[in-house]
């Protein structure tokens, strides 16, 4: 059995109107390797809370994934980090 890896990746946007086109753009970029998305917020206090969370479960090779955490890595106001599983 060839063994895979599961690619998660966190993106904290410190300030969702500053920021989040910027986001939008790489993930379009993106589309077709991103199995699974998920935005965090709390709605309770949306206009009080400038950030955005967003989840992403990607596909693709590890060279592919590496340019896409560079990409987002760039964004000044952006922070990315990673959680890699293998099987």
């Amino acid at each position: 059995m060839i063994g895979s890896t599961i690619r998660i990746f966190g993106i904290l946007i410190r300030d969702k109107e500053k920021e989040k086109a910027c986001v939008q753009q790489i993930l379009a970029r993106y589309v077709n390797s991103i199995k699974t998305r998920l935005g965090i917020y709390d709605i309770e206090h949306s206009e009080s809370h400038p950030y955005g969370l967003i989840l992403i479960q990607v596909v693709g090779t590890e060279k592919e994934m590496d340019q896409f955490e560079k990409e987002i890595y760039m964004i000044d106001g952006v922070e990315i980090q990673h959680m890699f599983f293998r099987s």
